[in-house]
């Protein structure tokens, strides 16, 4: 029989964390179009002290608009075939903390954003993320046909 090793508790610990990660029904997935992006105003938001972690550029099945008389842009959730909104994927490894902050940041409790999990393509993958899309009406807004935003 081997001996066992000191190691062996902290890698069955580690592998317990990695399996309740696998299962949780949260995702750890959070994509954003707006000012959040790279590069955008807001971006400091996404820290990485809290383990936010750039994952690639993504897009989801949305509208785009350019709000009037605001400096932030809004996604509306659609089914048109060919209306996509492009943005930055990123990993949550702190998910509870990180969106509660950015649910604060986005006045969901406000309701100028709402959260919501949508299908985001990046890399050729199908996967599940959070996402902040506009609560409101965007009847008074422009719509912005690439699906790209840009503060300039």
């Amino acid at each position: 029989m081997r001996a066992k090793s000191k190691t062996a508790p902290n890698r069955e610990v580690a592998r317990r964390k990695i399996r309740s990660l696998r299962a949780s029904s949260t995702p750890q997935y959070l994509f954003v179009y707006g000012t959040l992006k790279r590069g955008g105003k807001a971006h400091s938001q996404l820290r990485k002290e809290n383990g936010v972690l750039f994952k690639s550029s993504a897009r989801i099945r949305a509208s785009l608009y350019r709000l009037h008389g605001e400096e932030y842009p809004a996604a509306v959730v659609t089914s048109a075939p060919n209306r996509f909104v492009k943005g930055d994927l990123f990993i949550l490894h702190n998910p509870e903390k990180t969106l509660r902050d950015l649910d604060e940041f986005e006045g969901v409790d406000e309701e100028l954003f709402r959260r919501e999990l949508v299908d985001v393509w990046a890399r050729g993958r199908r996967i599940k993320a959070w996402a902040y899309v506009y609560a409101r009406l965007v009847s008074e807004s422009n719509l912005i046909p690439t699906g790209i935003y840009s503060s300039h």
